[in-house]
């Protein structure tokens, strides 16, 4: 099934992969194509830039820019995992996650699920997206409407989101508080702030 899936993904298709609490739309995040396709099957608005999956914190150098490294601890420290950085990307990348190129930072994780981790470390960086319409909450079961490759692993159980914290500058904001609490980013960057700080 793994095969497959990777193979998939190498011939520029749309997959379906698992993550810790919900399956996902997935795709070479270098392919124009495929990263359009995957928008294409959310029925996303223009603009929607895809999140990225890596599968470990060793590769932010190449594909973000400016990195802190109060922002290379925490990924060091809590990667993998539901922690999503956000991150102003390399110029000399080449890739349109969904939003033209017009945004300034994109969004950067590596999860804590073996299977997608293995399907990353043999594919590469992937564009991902929640796989199910814009606007639908987190898909726990396999609806394959579209006859993509799957990687199942059955039902996915609910749990909270990744916390997102974004590089700003030199400063570390936390856009939003989820399964790592304030507190415990504090313990590896104390200088980390909320919003409202």
């Amino acid at each position: 099934m793994k095969d497959r899936v990777v193979a998939a993904i190498k011939r520029g298709e749309v997959v379906i992969l698992p993550l810790e609490h919900s399956y996902v739309y997935a795709c070479d995040a270098f392919s124009f194509a495929s990263v359009n396709r995957l928008h294409q099957l959310r029925d996303d608005p223009a603009g929607v830039a895809a999140q990225v999956l890596v599968a470990s914190a060793q590769i932010i150098d190449g594909l973000a820019q400016g990195v802190s490294s109060d922002t290379k601890a925490l990924a060091n420290s809590f990667w993998p995992g539901l922690l999503t950085l956000m991150l102003q990307p390399n110029q000399s990348l080449n890739w349109d996650l969904g939003d033209g190129g017009n945004l300034k930072t994109f969004a950067l994780r590596s999860p804590n699920q073996a299977e997608t981790l293995e399907v990353i470390s043999q594919t590469g960086p992937l564009a991902i997206a929640t796989a199910g319409l814009a606007g639908t909450s987190a898909v726990s079961t396999i609806s394959n409407i579209h006859d993509l490759e799957v990687l199942d692993v059955g039902e996915i159980p609910a749990g909270p989101f990744s916390t997102v914290v974004a590089q700003e500058g030199g400063n570390l904001i936390v856009n939003r508080v989820g399964a790592l609490t304030i507190e415990e980013l504090r313990k590896v960057a104390s200088a980390i702030q909320l919003p409202t700080e």
